[in-house]
């Protein structure tokens, strides 16, 4: 674990696009399992770590009022943009997503109206980069949770960083650059030929390209060529990395159930027909009708 002496402390404000609810997405994170343990998340704080042009920090991110996110930030080694810290955390947090559209479209959509009123003022929390989303594909697939989990942090020991932050950890994701770079150590560290090879083509693929400049039609496509990559890959990094909702990840059996059982179908699943017609009326947010779906479903499997 480093234990890094902080350069300087800096604030900022972000302005969530309203309706927002910070509480919202800070219950998301405290159920995602993938991405459990590496920050510290309360009923009103969230502390992350990641990298801001390369260059490493810590934020605790707190509700100022009802309108911004005061960010308190923690440079580790150089101090570097604030600016940049911003705009990492709009894009982890979703929160320039507006919401209107898919709100007004649920009031003639019983069912779905159910979930914006559980979920209201929820914005699509991703994995804090992209890279992360994509690593994760390549270290999930069948594999158990907690040996993928185990995986991940293997990684981050290897090429990022872990901080000890008020006696708890915060994990700082490598970047594609730093995984690249240093590839002999992240073959011998994640120890399986197949997955390591997927990491590091990935990490190639980030490093050389700005992804984030491409259309969603083309980012998928770019995203499949991925060796060890395919449908199901380039979906999830799509959404849960990128932030793209103008897709469904149809390859998503617990969706189909989920869709199934919301809109009371009386099948075990939805096919693509009720895929289509149920989401049509939320074009192009029909990823968030998705994306919403699925939170609200875990939640109820909590509840239940």
């Amino acid at each position: 674990m480093a234990t890094t002496e902080r350069v300087e402390e800096a604030k900022l404000s972000i302005r969530p696009v309203e309706p927002f609810e910070f509480e919202q997405s800070l219950a998301f994170l405290r159920g995602f399992l993938p991405c459990s343990g590496d920050h510290r998340c309360s009923t009103h704080s969230l502390t992350v770590g990641g990298y801001a042009d390369a260059l490493p920090f810590v934020a605790v991110v707190t509700e100022d009022n009802e309108d911004t996110l005061s960010v308190e930030v923690d440079w580790l080694e150089t101090i570097g943009d604030l600016g940049a810290v911003g705009d990492w955390l709009r894009a982890f947090l979703s929160l320039d997503d507006d919401l209107t559209v898919l709100y007004e479209t649920a009031k003639s959509d019983p069912a779905f109206e159910r979930v914006v009123d559980d979920l209201y003022g929820y914005h699509h929390v991703r994995f804090s980069t992209p890279f992360e989303a994509a690593c994760w594909a390549a270290l999930s697939q069948r594999t158990p949770m907690q040996v993928s989990k185990h995986l991940k942090r293997v990684l981050v020991e290897t090429c990022g960083r872990i901080v000890e932050d008020e006696g708890e950890e915060i994990l700082l994701f490598p970047t594609a650059e730093m995984v690249r770079d240093d590839a002999p150590a992240v073959r011998d560290a994640i120890d399986n030929e197949r997955k390591a090879k997927t990491v590091l083509a990935a990490a190639d693929a980030f490093a050389s390209e700005d992804l984030s400049a491409l259309d969603d039609a083309t980012l998928r496509e770019r995203l499949t060529d991925i060796w060890g990559f395919g449908e199901w890959s380039s979906e999830f990094v799509a959404l849960r990395g990128f932030g793209r909702l103008s897709g469904i990840p149809r390859t998503e059996r617990r969706l189909r159930e989920a869709v199934a059982e919301l809109y009371e179908l009386g099948t075990e699943q939805a096919t693509d027909a009720d895929l289509d017609r149920l989401s049509e009326p939320y074009e192009p947010l029909e990823g968030y009708w998705a994306h919403y779906i699925r939170v609200w479903a875990f939640r109820e499997s909590l509840d239940g």
